[in-house]
């Protein structure tokens, strides 16, 4: 917090030669950097990294499916974000509580994932900040786990760099929506001629978690990454789910029957 009174503060030696106006615009700048705060679990050497977003949307997929590989590589957290700027929420991650916005690393890779839905105004700001702190890290690549309302079960993407596609057997489309702080850091990306690649995973689910979809989008990763990771047990959870509404809508087609 700022404890100097204003007028003192804006006559202070860090505003000689700004206008007034120029002085309150400068003075908004150092409220946004001190809105969002990287906290670092543990220091992040500069060096060349692919960042990999998984952001909580459609069927929670990016989120899930990013999480699940960072708990089966083992992939070490690195640091957190803290901010007003997000909705208040905090986890319980194998017996610990941890913050809502992380960032894990391993060699090479930065994977970010957040379970939170920020406002699209606060999703720009945050975004912005978050864009700066990576570009500082090193980040050389981003690569975006988006899921897609759509009821075709195909896993389409875009890129800037083709080869990220080929590689993990994903066919390019035409047509996409990316959305919140990925489309935030895609714009800073383009801008900025840095590599940019949107996985587009299919989902009908919207308010749940699709471990369908999770488990796809992590397939698509360990293919472009050689993780090691299987994905079966996603897959076992999908099909448990499955089964589950499958024994529900019975249960209530039975209900009806028997009250007619």
């Amino acid at each position: 917090m700022i404890t100097l009174p204003l007028r003192a503060f804006l006559n202070s030696s860090s505003f000689i030669g700004y206008s007034w106006a120029e002085a309150f615009f400068k003075l908004g700048n150092i409220h946004l950097m001190m809105d969002v705060e990287f906290v670092e679990e543990t220091p992040i050497k500069r060096g060349r990294y692919t960042v990999v977003t998984g952001f909580a949307g459609p069927g929670f997929i990016a989120n899930t499916s990013v999480m699940y590989i960072v708990r089966r590589v083992g992939f070490s957290l690195k640091a957190y974000l803290r901010s007003p700027l997000l909705p208040p929420m905090m986890l319980i991650i194998d017996g610990k509580p941890v913050n809502s916005f992380r960032i894990y690393g391993g060699e090479g890779l930065l994977l970010i994932v957040s379970e939170v839905f920020p406002t699209s105004e606060n999703a720009w700001r945050i975004g912005e900040e978050l864009f700066k702190w990576l570009i500082e890290k090193g980040a050389s690549e981003f690569i975006a786990v988006e899921g897609s309302l759509r009821a075709v079960r195909e896993v389409v993407g875009y890129s800037t760099e083709g080869e990220r596609l080929q590689m993990a057997g994903v066919k390019s489309t035409n047509e996409g929506a990316v959305t919140g702080i990925n489309a935030c850091l895609m714009e800073r990306c383009l801008g900025k001629g840095i590599p940019w690649t949107s996985i587009f995973i299919p989902t009908t689910t919207v308010s749940t978690i699709d471990y369908g979809g999770a488990a796809a989008a992590v397939e698509v990763l360990d293919r472009m990454f050689k993780l090691g990771v299987d994905a079966t047990p996603l897959r076992r959870m999908a099909e448990a789910v499955r089964k589950g509404a499958e024994r529900g809508r019975g249960l209530r087609g039975l209900f009806r029957r028997g009250g007619a």
